[in-house]
């Protein structure tokens, strides 16, 4: 039998074990969620195809419907200095039904570029790692509707297809750019700081995204702070003393190979 101090041990114990227990499986995380700026980011389908099909041989893409147009990766609570925070609500899982009303458009500009995985991956894990620290915060973000409805207001309004193409910064398979030009054009028409980055790969760099900032009261503000290499007051990853590729949908990693043999050749004869 045992005896009244081993029974209070036991319960202590089952007690401590079922409030880690709870702590493991409750809807939220331990972790703080605090966040500084919303990071709105749109990526370059061709450049993300090629890091798709980087990983595999067989894979193919999907791009979005509308040529040569940038394509919303996400929308990104963000702590100055750091990365995250991240699934702030593991029991807030995506429900495609919630994006009904929304979901052609979703399918144009928010495009999946994996091809032959679910339409729906890519938005899920949107939702799940960085929308639902959005809605923990912001009440025009705390249902998954809301929040893809707004990365949809903010692709409409800071188009960069139509911003870069003003300062004549356009796809093109016989040019590179600048990155400072880049982020200049972007400058000059929102007035502030946006982040620059490249996929780089065997010394090319190619335009693989460009994210602007928001304040929790969602007015732009300078990107300034947030994870980034930076150079000059430039917000960037890409190399500096090259052009950025900043190739068409059409473009196969031939085309990459037939950049890189001009660009060698061109440096061969100086």
């Amino acid at each position: 039998m045992f005896s009244s101090g081993c029974v209070l041990t036991i319960l202590v114990l089952y007690s401590c074990f079922e409030f880690a227990h709870l702590r493991k499986s409750g809807s939220k995380d331990d972790t703080d969620h605090h966040w500084d700026v919303l990071i709105f980011t749109q990526q370059w389908p061709t450049t993300s195809c090629e890091d798709w099909k980087e990983k595999s041989p067989s894979h193919k893409c999907t791009m979005p419907s509308v040529p040569n147009s940038f394509s919303i990766h996400g929308v990104w609570p963000t702590k100055y200095g750091t990365l995250g925070p991240f699934f702030c609500n593991r029991s807030a899982h995506f429900d495609p039904e919630a994006v009904k009303p929304i979901e052609t458009e979703l399918t144009d500009v928010w495009t999946n570029i994996e091809y032959g995985t679910s339409t729906y991956s890519l938005w899920a894990h949107e939702w799940t790692k960085h929308g639902t620290c959005a809605a923990e915060v912001l009440e025009n973000f705390n249902t998954e509707l809301k929040y893809f409805t707004r990365g949809l207001e903010f692709y409409r309004t800071y188009n960069l297809t139509n911003i870069l193409s003003e300062a004549d910064i356009v796809p093109s398979v016989n040019k590179g750019y600048d990155v400072v030009d880049i982020v200049n054009a972007i400058r000059v028409h929102l007035g502030v700081n946006p982040v620059v980055e490249c996929r780089k790969e065997k010394g090319i760099s190619s335009l693989f995204e460009i994210r602007i900032c928001f304040t929790k009261e969602l007015k732009l503000v300078d990107c300034d702070g947030v994870v980034h290499g930076t150079s000059d007051n430039v917000l960037t990853n890409c190399d500096r003393t090259q052009k950025v590729l900043f190739l068409p949908y059409s473009t196969t990693s031939g085309l990459v190979q037939w950049y890189k043999l001009i660009t060698w050749l061109q440096w061969f004869t100086l």
